[in-house]
């Protein structure tokens, strides 16, 4: 009876467990490319649909978020993005609650800080509520202040804080007059597509 190889056979185990990983990513990049093609041509439904197959992986085995952190990023931040332009401002901020479970260290990424700003200064204007606008939109400017503690050079986010900060710094007691301000602020927000973050002018060519 012959003995079992063991070397032989640890080496055939890590040869398919590669395979398989290499495998595995080369299909999240793809679903990740078809997902920005389809935001090019402005499928939405599409993009969508391609960015939830490539966060699946990460909502099944969350440590994979810890080994692939950009590509985890962009499939998660994509989707609010998504939400957020098509108006579905509460499955925008629920996707965003439901980050951490699957990486800690996103919540504390700049352009993660940005989207959930951008999501509760979308709340602002839609709550009835002065009481709750008004706590929303500190809550967006603290998000801001935050993210650029993180990417002190994001130019989206210097913007958009500025442009808050600017606001909330000239309060009026007319609640139409704040909405129109709080309105027109969201008009100027950058990015207006998602996913497309802006150079600042100096690196813009």
């Amino acid at each position: 009876m012959s003995q079992i190889n063991y070397p032989r056979l640890a080496g055939y185990l890590l040869v398919f467990l590669i395979s398989a990983g290499l495998m595995g990513y080369g299909w999240l990049t793809f679903e990740l490319d078809r997902g920005q093609k389809a935001l090019a041509k402005g499928d939405l439904a599409g993009a969508m649909e391609a960015y939830a197959r490539a966060e699946r992986p990460f909502q099944e085995l969350p440590w994979l978020a810890q080994l692939l952190p950009e590509e985890h990023k962009q499939a998660s931040l994509n989707q609010v993005a998504i939400l957020y332009r098509q108006r579905r401002n509460s499955e925008a901020s629920a996707k965003l609650e439901q980050i951490p479970a699957q990486s800690a260290a996103l919540v504390e990424d700049g352009d993660y800080l940005f989207w959930t700003g951008t999501v509760l200064l979308r709340e602002a204007t839609e709550t009835k509520d002065p009481e709750a606008s008004g706590k929303a939109l500190k809550a967006a400017l603290s998000e801001y202040q935050r993210g650029l503690a993180a990417q002190p050079d994001d130019w989206d986010l210097k913007f958009n804080y500025e442009l808050l900060r600017s606001m909330l710094g000239q309060p009026d007691r007319n609640r139409k007059a704040q909405e129109q301000k709080v309105k027109s602020i969201i008009e100027k927000m950058r990015p207006t597509d998602p996913a497309q973050k802006q150079a600042p002018p100096e690196k813009r060519g």
